[in-house]
């Protein structure tokens, strides 16, 4: 081997554990803090001064850090939010590892009420013991089931890549004159309806990719997920967000793709 060649090979080695190491000591655990404004159609203003906070992908049991909940439980708080919404993915395959998970998101205290749906690996793994401690934390799981409140509703849809997912029968049951919001673990759903009662679906899956390259974005995408990766998209009366996530799936890093809450105002 050259010297030169022996350089090269060495600076390229070095660079890649130089980026897993800060993605994974530093960016890893550096919450970002989203704060986003959600225009609203004329046909939704009822929802005009609501504010959402927005968690998702937890994988609790990948590599899961209770700080970083903390952190993200505190600032929502502060916020003083009416609603939370918790889009799915609370554990990779360990149920048990949402009892500490929940130790964390038992302390969030929105006006109106945590609200969860099931993601595609809680579809499988998520045991009844898990949905109690879920429950008992304050968090009510919406599977294929609304919650009206005066002005408007919110409904959980069941995942869409393992799941038995029934947004029209989910829909019919709300009063029609009420605008919904819609939590859908996979946002590629955002394609399978033009209902115009939805304002605005809530989704997570992605990861915002996770690991991301420069200019070029998300270098890996799941399957439901590849047609919205991060951001709010409008189609019509429907708008879609889409948060990055807050945990790790397999890789126990991020790199230019830090774990999110989104804080949510929707404004006429």
């Amino acid at each position: 081997m050259t010297r030169r060649n022996w350089i090269t090979r060495t600076t390229i080695l070095g660079s890649g554990l130089g980026c897993f190491g800060y993605g994974a000591l530093v960016e890893k655990r550096w919450l970002d803090v989203t704060r986003k404004t959600i225009p609203l159609a004329p046909d939704h203003a009822a929802l005009d001064g609501l504010k959402i906070a927005v968690m998702a992908d937890f994988h609790f049991d990948d590599y899961g850090d209770r700080s970083l909940i903390r952190r993200a439980v505190r600032v929502i708080n502060e916020e003083g939010v009416d609603l939370v919404c918790l889009p799915g993915d609370f554990v990779s395959t360990d149920p048990a590892s949402v009892i500490p998970l929940c130790e964390e998101l038992g302390e969030l205290r929105p006006r109106l009420g945590t609200f969860g749906m099931m993601g595609n690996h809680d579809r499988v793994h998520l045991t009844s013991a898990a949905l109690k401690t879920l429950d008992r934390a304050g968090v009510r799981m919406l599977i294929n089931e609304s919650v009206e409140f005066d002005r408007f509703a919110i409904s959980g849809i069941d995942s869409f890549c393992r799941g038995n997912p029934d947004l029209a029968g989910t829909i019919r049951s709300v009063d029609p004159r009420k605008p919904v919001i819609l939590g859908w673990h996979e946002p590629d759903t955002f394609d399978t309806y033009a209902d115009p009662r939805i304002a605005l679906q809530i989704s997570g899956h992605t990861h915002g990719g996770q690991i991301c390259a420069p200019v070029y974005g998300p270098v890996l995408l799941p399957v439901c997920g590849k047609n919205y990766p991060y951001g709010h998209y409008r189609r019509g009366l429907n708008s879609l967000f889409v948060t990055r996530g807050i945990g790790t799936l397999t890789i126990p890093a991020r790199f230019l793709c830090a774990p999110e809450v989104a804080l949510l105002s929707l404004e006429a």
